[in-house]
C-alpha cells in the first residue's frame, strides 16, 4: 500500500503534468534563479566577503520561494480535491487559505520537532562510545550519517506522514486536528511506514545524479536540480493530498 500511495501521487502529476506546470511552473522559475543566484554570489569566506546586494537577492529569492512553495502546495492540493482549475499562467492565489496552511504546518512542524527532540537525544548519547571506538576508520562520517538518518530523519518523516492530512484540510477550508488525523491515519500505519522508505530512497535517487554533472558541466547539473528539486515538491504534496484523499476522505487508489 506504501508503494501504491507513491505510485498515484506520482501519476497524479504526470497525468496532470499540463495543470502542473501551470500551477508549479513559477516555482520552476524561482528555483532557476535562486540557483543562479547562489552561483554568482561569491561564498563566505571568499577574497572581499560575498557582497551585500548578493545576500539580499539571495535572501529574496529564499523568502520567494517559501511564498511559491506555499502557493503552489495550496493551489495543488485545491485542484485535486476540489477541481478547482489553475489559471493561464498562474495558480489561483487563495490568501485565506495559504494562511490557514501555514498555521497547521507550523503547528505540525512544532509536534514532529517536540517528537523527535528526544529521540535524537537519546540516538546521540548511544552513538558516543560507537563514535570513539571508530576515530580510527577510514569513513566514520557516513555511517555515523547514516545512523542518524535512521535514529532522527526517518521518525521525523513517518509522523509527518501520519499528521500531514491536517495540511490538505487546511487547503480546502476543512477542520482537522492533528489528533484526528492521526486518528485517521491509523489503518495505514504499516504502509505510512514504507511510504516513508520508498520516498527518501526515491529522492535521493533523483538528487544523486546531480552531484555526478556537477563534476562535469555545472549548467547542467543545475538544470537537472532545478527540475528534480521541482518534481520533489510536486510529488511530495502528492503524497501528502493521496494520503488526505484516501485515509480521510476514503477515496480509493487507481494505483
Amino acid at each position: 500500500m506504501g508503494i501504491r500511495i507513491f505510485v498515484h501521487a506520482m501519476r497524479m502529476v504526470f497525468g496532470n503534468l499540463r495543470a502542473a506546470l501551470r500551477i508549479g511552473g513559477v516555482a520552476l522559475v524561482v528555483l532557476l534563479a535562486l540557483g543562479i543566484s547562489a552561483g554568482l554570489t561569491p561564498p563566505p569566506g571568499a577574497l572581499h566577503g560575498p557582497s551585500t546586494a548578493g545576500m539580499a537577492t539571495n535572501l529574496l529569492l529564499t523568502i520567494a520561494r517559501v511564498i511559491v512553495g506555499l502557493w503552489v502546495a495550496v493551489a495543488w492540493h485545491r485542484f485535486i480535491l476540489l477541481e478547482e482549475t489553475p489559471g493561464a499562467l498562474l495558480p489561483r492565489w487563495n490568501g485565506a487559505a495559504i494562511w490557514a496552511y501555514v498555521k497547521a504546518g507550523v503547528v505540525l512542524a512544532l509536534i514532529v520537532l517536540l517528537i523527535i527532540l528526544p529521540i535524537a537525544f537519546v540516538g546521540g548519547l548511544l552513538m558516543v562510545p560507537m563514535t570513539a571506538s571508530m576515530a580510527t576508520s577510514a569513513s566514520p562520517r557516513l555511517l555515523m550519517a547514516l545512523i542518524g538518518l535512521i535514529i532522527t530523519f526517518l521518525p521525523a518523516c513517518y509522523i509527518f506522514y501520519r499528521l500531514s492530512p491536517v495540511l490538505p484540510a487546511a487547503a480546502v477550508g476543512s477542520r482537522l486536528s492533528l489528533r484526528e488525523a492521526w486518528f485517521q491515519t491509523s489503518p495505514g500505519a504499516g504502509a505510512l511506514a514504507m511510504l516513508t522508505l520508498v520516498s527518501i530512497v526515491a529522492s535521493w535517487l533523483v538528487q544523486y545524479p546531480g552531484l555526478l554533472i556537477a563534476g562535469v558541466t555545472p549548467a547542467m547539473a543545475l538544470i537537472w536540480i532545478t527540475v528534480v528539486q521541482w518534481l520533489v515538491l510536486m510529488v511530495g504534496v502528492s503524497i501528502v493530498t493521496t494520503i488526505y484523499g484516501h485515509y480521510v476522505e476514503k477515496r480509493d487508489l487507481n494505483a
